[in-house]
């Protein structure tokens, strides 16, 4: 198994680092406080292979890396990682804001997926788990059924290794194509957290997409008129 660097000891990467390290991952926390408490009880619940160390410590040392930070700290995260030649990378951000709605919407005009691709053009980036709640990353079972993990990348062989671990860490993938549509898999997100926002708990939701729904008889798909 790879060893990977779960850059972030929030929510995600409290969810997540334990349950790739299940998978047999080797996990690195990179936090700017690894010797905190938070971070110690962290790796004792991850298990006795787990470390942490700053940032650019835990990629060096690491196969693959899993961005579980908020999106605000991606500018100043970025260039302490170096170049990440032929690494997985795992984007779980959102470049999103609050609107004057209360609601979120976009930050950026194309994706945290694009950005982060395009500053680090040596590395292997894939759109995963971004529309998927922390508490069912955690316990998939706490969604009551089926989910679906979207991915996007424009590397197929990144792409590939990424649906073996979603579906092994129990959930549904959905190849949704090149790292562009990350554009659509962040706006996704967007209505993910509607439900939440406006104090409608009971009618959050996880994605699930259902496929083999096409016609029996299709002429293909029209363009746009």
């Amino acid at each position: 198994m790879p060893s990977i660097a779960v850059l972030g000891t929030g929510r995600v990467g409290q969810a997540l680092g334990p349950r790739f390290a299940q998978l047999g991952f080797k996990v690195t926390y990179g936090s700017r406080n690894p010797d905190s408490e938070t971070v110690t009880n962290l790796i004792a619940q991850t298990g006795p292979d787990a470390s942490a160390m700053n940032a650019s410590e835990a990629v060096q040392n690491s196969d693959w890396v899993l961005l579980a930070v908020p999106w605000s700290a991606m500018e100043s995260l970025l260039p302490q990682l170096g170049e990440l030649e032929n690494k997985i990378v795992i984007d779980i951000t959102n470049a999103l804001v609050f609107g004057d709605d209360g609601l979120m919407s976009m930050a950026v005009d194309t994706s945290a997926g694009e950005i982060i691709q395009q500053a680090k053009p040596k590395a292997k980036v894939v759109k995963a788990f971004n529309t998927v709640g922390f508490h069912v990353m955690a316990n998939p079972a706490a969604a009551g059924g089926p989910v679906t993990v979207p991915i996007a990348s424009d590397h197929s062989d990144a792409k590939q290794a990424i649906a073996e671990v979603v579906t092994k860490l129990g959930f549904e993938v959905m190849d949704v194509g090149p790292m562009k549509h990350a554009r659509s898999l962040e706006a996704m997100t967007i209505l993910y957290m509607v439900p939440y926002l406006q104090g409608k708990k009971e009618d959050a939701f996880e994605f699930y997409l259902r496929t083999g729904a096409s016609p029996k008889e299709s002429k293909g798909v029209r363009p746009a008129e």
